[in-house]
C-alpha cells in the first residue's frame, strides 16, 4: 500500500503538512467556484459543471514564466507537459475574471514573453509574405531545416518575395522564422474611424 507520508517524516511534520494541503485545496476551490465563468457552467444543465466537480478537481491556473494554461490539475500538468514556457509549473487560484473554456484547456500567452513574440512575428511574417510565399516560414522553422539547406532549395522567386516584402536577407528570414532574431516589421494595417463633422 502506497503511504502519504514522506520517508522520515515524524507524526507532527505529517499532521502539519496534510494541514497545510487541505488550506490550500480549500483556497483553490473557493477562487475556481468564484470564477464568473465557472459560475455561468455551473448553472448551465447542459454542461458537466457542478459545485461538487469543481471540489473533487478545481479549475486553475498553472503558471509558467511566459505563459499560463487555465484546466483542472491533472489536465494541466498532462497538456503542457512538454511545453518550453520557462519556471513552473505553479499552481495558482483563478482570479473571479479569468476566461475559462467549458470545454479546452486554455492556454494563454503572456504579454512580451518569448514564446508569445516568437508566435506573433510568424504569423507577421506569413501575412507580409501573403498566399503565395506563406509556407517559407513552415520551411524555415523546420527543425531538420538548417540554413545551409533552406538557402539551397530557396528559388530565385522566393528569394526575390523575402527580400522585397520582409526587407531582409534570406539567411536573416531564416533566423527570424526559427525566432533566433526578433525583426522590426511594419504592424498590419487597420482601419481607423475617420472624423466626421456632425450635422
Amino acid at each position: 500500500m502506497h503511504s502519504l507520508r514522506l520517508p522520515g517524516e515524524t507524526d507532527q511534520q505529517f499532521r502539519s503538512r496534510a494541514e497545510r494541503t487541505v488550506i490550500i485545496a480549500n483556497h483553490l476551490i473557493d477562487a475556481a467556484l468564484s470564477n464568473h465563468y465557472i459560475q455561468d457552467y455551473i448553472a448551465d444543465p447542459f454542461l458537466p459543471y457542478s459545485v461538487d466537480s469543481q471540489r473533487r478537481n478545481p479549475t486553475v491556473r498553472i503558471d509558467y514564466d511566459e505563459a499560463y494554461a487555465i484546466c483542472g490539475i491533472g489536465e494541466g500538468l498532462r497538456a503542457a507537459k512538454h511545453k518550453h514556457w520557462g519556471d513552473g509549473p505553479y499552481i495558482l487560484p483563478l482570479e473571479p475574471d479569468d476566461p475559462v473554456d467549458s470545454v479546452f484547456v486554455l492556454y494563454v500567452f503572456k504579454q512580451g514573453s518569448r514564446y508569445n513574440r516568437r508566435f506573433e512575428q510568424r504569423r507577421r511574417l506569413k501575412q507580409l509574405l501573403g498566399k503565395r510565399f506563406r509556407t517559407l516560414v513552415e520551411r524555415a522553422k523546420y527543425k531538420r531545416t538548417t540554413r545551409r539547406l533552406f538557402l539551397e532549395t530557396l528559388t530565385d522567386d522566393e528569394a526575390r518575395a523575402i527580400r522585397r516584402l520582409i526587407n531582409v536577407e534570406p539567411a536573416i528570414f531564416w533566423r527570424a522564422a526559427r525566432a533566433r532574431v526578433f525583426l522590426d516589421l511594419p504592424p498590419r494595417a487597420t482601419q481607423l474611424y475617420l472624423p466626421f463633422p456632425e450635422e
